[in-house]
């Protein structure tokens, strides 16, 4: 089975901007990253974290951005991708599964509020397992002006279907604090 030259495209714009966006956020605000990610680590790995990891974390999604970019590197780089984000996802996960439904997510920056919640864990799987399909092979990279265009409307469209997710997720958990 091989990726449409179109879709694959489209998948690695969605997931750069993403990646980008999170590294950014991390790298522009690492005060408040590292103390919102310590949250989610055992109490002896906390310093560490706090220390030495937010910055490397941030250059690495930048980066994986980028190599998602380039059709030479965007198979490697979408694997690379897809276990940061299942990672991410097991994170909230195990938090949850210990009870623990105070913590933000910090996806959206750190002026986001919206909680860990299963659904974010979810979306999160989800955007995984996407990830994957662009380490499927690929056709010789060969699109036109007008495929390019189509791919970054795909990719436009996925990143407002992203957006829209987080927003409902949101949404429903100041529903429920409101009752």
């Amino acid at each position: 089975m091989m990726l449409p030259d179109v879709v694959g495209i489209a998948l690695a714009g969605f997931l750069a901007w993403l990646l980008a966006t999170a590294g950014v956020h991390k790298l522009r605000h690492p005060a408040q990253f590292s103390e919102l990610a310590a949250q989610y680590l055992p109490q002896p790995l906390r310093p560490l974290w706090r220390d030495q990891l937010v910055s490397p974390v941030g250059i690495l999604e930048v980066a994986i951005a980028l190599a998602l970019l380039l059709p030479q590197t965007r198979a490697a780089a979408a694997l690379l991708a897809a276990t940061l984000l299942t990672g991410y996802a097991l994170m909230m996960a195990w938090q949850l599964a210990q009870g623990r439904r105070d913590l933000r997510c910090g996806c959206a920056g750190p002026a986001s509020d919206v909680l860990v919640s299963p659904a974010l864990v979810l979306r999160n799987l989800l955007t995984a397992a996407l990830t994957l399909l662009l380490a499927l092979p690929a056709g010789p990279f060969a699109v036109s002006a007008s495929g390019i265009l189509l791919a970054l409307c795909m990719a436009g469209f996925l990143i407002g279907l992203y957006l829209a997710a987080e927003q409902l997720i949101s949404n429903s958990q100041h529903m429920v604090k409101s009752r």
